[in-house]
């Protein structure tokens, strides 16, 4: 592959404003959003909190996306966006689907893309956007792509070879922090103390036979330390009167365990509550 000089980040959302803003200063960026009215805009991003610093981005439609304009894109749009946000892409042109959840990972294989997880912690704010949370960005290939380099930035971008296993642990992580502090209304922090601690092991208790991949819960741990003073994308959605990624992330977990015949209690309920919840916005 040649050299990275172009990249292309798929979604407008704090995710996708975070990777353009720490990137720009390396790489010729273009963020692609709905909604954008002219054709070729410049995009003036400031981070607040773990990162200070500002950039300027070209911001585009995405009804005017030309695959061959980019060398690589990211797709950082809720899950049930993906395969609307990338129905002009090829795969010719490397393409990592950065969104929460496993519900895409057929899409993807079927594709020829790629996959990326996002351990960062980011949120829009007024004027820009406040990153929250250091973390890394894990990308990496089941069909056979050659490890690709990103210059070194606060986004930690790495490289793994067995992304499927990252994004498993990464799907253990949402499916636990994401639908407590939702229906709870508290930070990612607050999972450590009771009664959020014994419903997070209850969830990892159900989801730990479904899976051949082994999560140490260790990890979920970590993830709420880093994140602790966090407000997870679900409770924000909900707050915000937004769809949520529940089915993304919780229905094909339902679907698996009914396939292998594991019976689950707090997951469904959950995913019903969430369900509930969004409907009463």
């Amino acid at each position: 592959m040649n050299s990275i000089k172009r990249i292309g980040i798929i979604g407008n959302g704090a995710v996708g404003l975070l990777m353009a803003s720490l990137l720009a200063d390396d790489y010729e960026v273009t963020v692609y959003g709905r909604n954008i009215s002219s054709p070729d805009e410049r995009l003036s991003i400031t981070r607040t909190g773990m990162t200070n610093g500002s950039a300027h981005v070209s911001l585009k439609s995405s009804e005017t996306l030309q695959e061959t304009d980019e060398d690589i894109f990211f797709v950082t749009t809720k899950a049930h966006q993906v395969e609307g946000a990338t129905e002009r892409l090829t795969g010719k042109v490397p393409v990592f689907i950065c969104s929460n959840g496993i519900a895409h990972l057929d899409y993807a294989k079927r594709r020829g893309f790629h996959l990326g997880i996002v351990e960062h912690g980011v949120t829009k704010s007024r004027g820009g956007i406040e990153h929250r949370g250091l973390g890394r960005i894990r990308i990496g290939s089941s069909t056979g792509l050659p490890p690709i380099q990103i210059k070194e930035s606060p986004l930690r971008l790495v490289w793994e070879e067995d992304i499927e296993q990252v994004v498993i642990e990464k799907l253990f992580a949402n499916a636990i922090i994401n639908p407590i502090t939702a229906l709870c209304r508290v930070p990612n922090g607050a999972l450590v103390n009771s009664p959020y601690r014994e419903i997070a092991q209850s969830i990892y208790h159900e989801l730990t036979p479904l899976f051949p991949q082994q999560v140490p819960y260790t990890y979920i741990e970590s993830i709420i330390a880093s994140t602790a003073e966090n407000r997870s994308s679900m409770l924000r959605d909900i707050e915000e009167g937004r769809p949520t990624e529940v089915d993304a992330i919780l229905k094909p977990v339902i679907e698996k365990a009914a396939l292998t015949q594991n019976s689950l209690t707090v997951i469904p309920l959950l995913h019903k509550l969430i369900i509930g919840a969004s409907a009463s916005c």
